[in-house]
């Protein structure tokens, strides 16, 4: 069956398109051949380890390891992003790929800064810190609300690419993001539920039509979090992605207490589809339990 989880903030619980045919990456090296082997994001609701989707062709590549700066075109645009390789991998173990984006004007490398996912990941992730382009007023946001923008061609180029050339468990494909990266996570986990495994939105604020939730695909596990000190301004739109994902991933209305403070875990879930969700005492910020929690969720998916 596909998968589904509903992103819960730092908590374990209610458990469990094809972009363009891009150039190699500039500055690449050989180790950045294209990607070509992903599947179409729009064709499939197969996703989760029944069908298992097994590894990606890169496995055997010699690549280097640390953190590496990319450009892609994409539709005629470079677009860029980060990718960090943790020093012990290697290239016959299968790791997991996490993408994480910045939230509106921020950038991938304040992301990478903020976030502080790597130490959390302890050596066991690739991850990706995306770029989005500016808008006229120069503030880099993503287009999260249109299926068919090129934000989403960069993800599915960056997952094919990265499946090219490194060992990827196709099973263990992240997402996480705050605010507006948040959305974009949200509806990653919708139009991308046959790639992704779980997605961890942080304060995803939005609206019914930023976050449609329509012809979705696959399943997803979710971790998600929102402050609950005056973040009024994203309370709608992250109440509407934890109903979504509850009611997909058929949990019951009842959430039980759960670490950290201040998450619960959802009932009645399905195995394949934890859901949990977790207010903290912040406004609209990233908190510090983030990381472990997000990364200790990813974890659990084996």
């Amino acid at each position: 069956m596909s998968r589904l989880l509903l992103l819960a903030f730092t908590c374990l619980g209610c458990v469990a398109g094809n972009g363009s045919n891009p150039a190699v990456d500039a500055g690449a090296g050989s180790d950045d051949a294209s990607g070509s082997g992903s599947p179409d994001a729009t064709s499939s609701d197969a996703h989760v380890a029944d069908p298992d989707l097994g590894l990606s062709t890169g496995c055997g590549n010699a690549v280097t390891t640390g953190l590496q700066s990319r450009s892609v075109q994409i539709d005629g645009v470079e677009r860029t992003f980060l990718r960090f390789i943790p020093a012990g991998y290697m290239p016959n173990k299968p790791i997991a790929l996490v993408l994480a984006f910045h939230g509106s004007g921020g950038t991938s490398e304040a992301a990478r800064t903020t976030f502080d996912l790597e130490a959390a990941a302890a050596g066991n992730a690739i991850i990706v810190y995306p770029q989005a382009l500016a808008n006229s007023e120069g503030a880099n946001r993503w287009d999260a609300h249109l299926k068919t923008s090129a934000d989403y061609k960069l993800v599915d180029d960056i997952i094919q690419r990265t499946e090219a050339n490194f060992c990827i468990d196709r099973n263990r494909i992240f997402a996480t993001g705050f605010s507006l990266g948040a959305r974009f996570t949200s509806n990653l986990g919708c139009w991308r539920g046959n790639v992704f495994r779980a997605i961890a939105p942080v304060a995803p604020g939005g609206s019914d039509t930023t976050l449609p939730f329509t012809d979705c695909v696959g399943e997803v596990g979710i971790w998600e979090g929102l402050g609950n000190l005056d973040d009024q301004l994203h309370t709608f739109g992250a109440t509407r992605v934890r109903d979504h994902y509850a009611s997909a991933n058929g949990c019951s209305a009842t959430r039980t207490p759960t670490t950290p403070t201040g998450c619960e875990r959802y009932e009645g879930y399905r195995t394949e589809v934890p859901s949990v969700w977790c207010t903290y005492d912040l406004a609209h910020k990233w908190p510090p339990i983030t990381p472990s929690g997000v990364m200790g969720f990813f974890a659990q998916f084996q």
